[in-house]
Order: C-alpha cells, then structure tokens, then sequence
C-alpha cells in the first residue's frame, strides 16, 4: 500500500493531499483577485442565463434532425452528381 521512500521521505498519499491543498489555496486565492471576481461574475450570469433557455420538446427535436438527414442526403447526392459529370469531364478531355 503506502510505504516510506528509502530516504524517509513523504509517502505518496501525503503527496496528493498537498498537491490538492495546494491547488484549492491557489484557487481561493485567485478568487480574490479581480480577474478572479470577474471570472465567478460570468460563472453566476451564465448560470441565469441557462435558466431561461427554452429546450426543444423530443418531437421537435426529431422532426428537426428528421429534416437535417434529409437535407444531408440530398446534398450528398447533388455532390455525387457533380462529381461524376467532372470525372467524366476529366476522363473525355484526357482521352
């Protein structure tokens, strides 16, 4: 499991919490900060902000990817289309 380094030195579990001590100090200390008060401002806004977004109901939702597929695969084939008439092209001029 956890064990002492040959030099007696912290063992790995210790080493962790440290490094996480560390990093939740840093980050209250940044908080402290304006650019950190600025950053928690736009965190709290954007929270509000995701309140009042109106999801689509799943009808919606599959109608509309229902019409992307289509449209997908209509423009899929237009490409294919053009693409064959060029490599005929191509091939009658190269011929």
């Amino acid at each position: 499991m956890f064990y002492l380094d040959p030099l007696g030195l912290i063992t790995t579990l210790y080493k962790v919490l440290i490094l996480l001590a560390g990093l939740v100090i840093a980050g209250l200390i940044y908080f402290r900060t304006p650019q950190g008060k600025r950053l928690s401002t736009f965190i709290k806004e954007t929270k509000i902000e995701l309140r009042k977004v109106v999801w689509p109901t799943r009808d919606e939702t599959v109608k509309t990817t229902g019409m992307i597929m289509v449209a997908v695969i209509i423009v899929a084939i237009f490409l294919w289309i053009v693409d064959s008439f060029f490599s005929w092209m191509v091939q009658l001029l190269t011929n």
